[in-house]
């Protein structure tokens, strides 16, 4: 079969299965972050600054492991352009392959500056900027030179990706699964993420929820503006994979959870979602408790990528409605045993397959050498990939 069919029946399985139609084949696919160089058996700091094999370690595993869809696929963060502008957020772990986010380091703006966020996001945003990447406070001459260095280092990386993603989605025909640009942040999660941090969030909640809300209005009101960009009449079928994520709201109350993030998904991407649009909902922690509020939306029209709830129990209670993705865990695939992975794989295809509303995939991205047993991986995926088959 040419490439670009193959791709195109991928992509037709994907919208059959989150639709609720029973599709040719029930889509198998990962959430892949930086563990394929250590199933190559690379090092990412080894090969970083050779594009060529950059990509050709990354790609190996998909040589034995068969995916009809990928969530995420490339190197995530370019260290070196970061590093060169004295942003030491990101960087390599002491494995010299995985990309781990250095929270600590980062410089979070502190409770007396929420007036200035309010006041002006956009100034606010360029503001935290330079205090946090250390060559923007520099003089122009110095600062120049800082930038024409992150250039340099983002070439490798840049190249690097360019050829990842040509090799897997369209030299394989691999489908991805959200290429619709359509993407929503709850406010709440963009401060947690990007401006206050986990612990002060958190507090603040408590301490100041007022000016909360008002910051929240104000990250709203700019998220809105982005989405404003998009027509959802353009947006739907045939290119109807758009995304969300929960970050911050598995820590809230339900009336929390409506205020701050529900609510204004609902209100912000109904349009999409009337229009033929189907959010992949990228969970962390657990959520079960609110997974009620999507039988508001339309049916198939989110599909839920679960984390630490236990997917026979979100299939009870919302899987008639919305599509779950799931069907193995990324602990059983690091300490069962290849018998108890393949069971666990036959028992969700068993239950969650039949009338659509399944797509397999892990729970939990797939980052380190010791994530999992390669030998109960590529087993799992042997297996889904024999029971996808209608």
């Amino acid at each position: 079969m040419d490439v670009n069919e193959r791709k195109k029946e991928r992509m037709q399985n994907l919208l059959d299965a989150a639709s609720f139609r029973e599709p040719a084949k029930i889509p198998v696919g990962a959430e892949i972050l930086s563990w394929p160089f250590s199933y190559a058996g690379v090092r990412y700091a080894d090969v970083m600054d050779d594009p060529v094999k950059t990509a050709q370690a990354y790609v190996r595993f998909l040589d034995d492991i068969q995916l009809d869809f990928l969530w995420g696929g490339m190197v995530t963060s370019a260290v070196n352009a970061l590093h060169a502008m004295g942003c030491y957020h990101y960087d390599l772990a002491d494995d010299g392959t995985t990309i781990i986010h250095r929270q600590p380091e980062v410089e979070f703006m502190a409770a007396d500056e929420y007036p200035d966020l309010i006041a002006d996001l956009d100034a606010f945003k360029a503001g935290l900027l330079r205090r946090r990447v250390k060559a923007l406070q520099l003089p122009r001459e110095q600062a120049y030179e800082k930038v024409l260095q992150a250039l340099k280092a983002i070439g490798p990386w840049a190249e690097a990706n360019d050829m990842i993603r040509k090799s897997i989605f369209e030299e394989r025909g691999i489908a991805e699964l959200t290429a619709n640009p359509v993407m929503f942040m709850g406010p709440l999660t963009v401060l947690f993420d990007k401006f206050r941090g986990i612990r002060d969030t958190l507090a603040d909640l408590r301490r100041r929820p007022e000016t909360v809300r008002q910051a929240c209005d104000v990250i709203l009101n700019d998220r809105k503006r982005i989405l404003s960009a998009f027509d959802p009449k353009e947006y739907g079928y045939p290119y109807p994979f758009a995304s969300t994520v929960y970050h911050v709201e598995c820590f809230l109350s339900p009336a929390q959870y409506d205020e701050y993030y529900f609510n204004h998904f609902m209100e912000s991407c109904l349009p999409y979602m009337e229009a033929g649009a189907k959010f992949f909902l990228k969970g962390e922690g657990s959520f079960i408790n609110t997974i009620d509020r999507f039988r508001r939306l339309p049916k198939g029209s989110v599909i839920f990528m679960l984390d630490q709830d236990d997917p026979f129990e979100v299939y009870k209670a919302i899987g008639d409605w919305q599509t779950v993705a799931t069907g193995i865990t990324v602990d059983l695939l690091k300490t069962g045993t290849k018998r108890q992975c393949v069971d666990f794989v036959k028992r969700s295809f068993d239950t969650f397959a039949p009338g659509g509303g399944f797509i397999f995939m892990q729970n939990k991205p797939l980052l380190c050498a010791n994530d999992v047993k390669t030998e109960n991986l590529i087993a799992v995926y042997e297996t889904a990939n024999e029971l996808s088959v209608q």
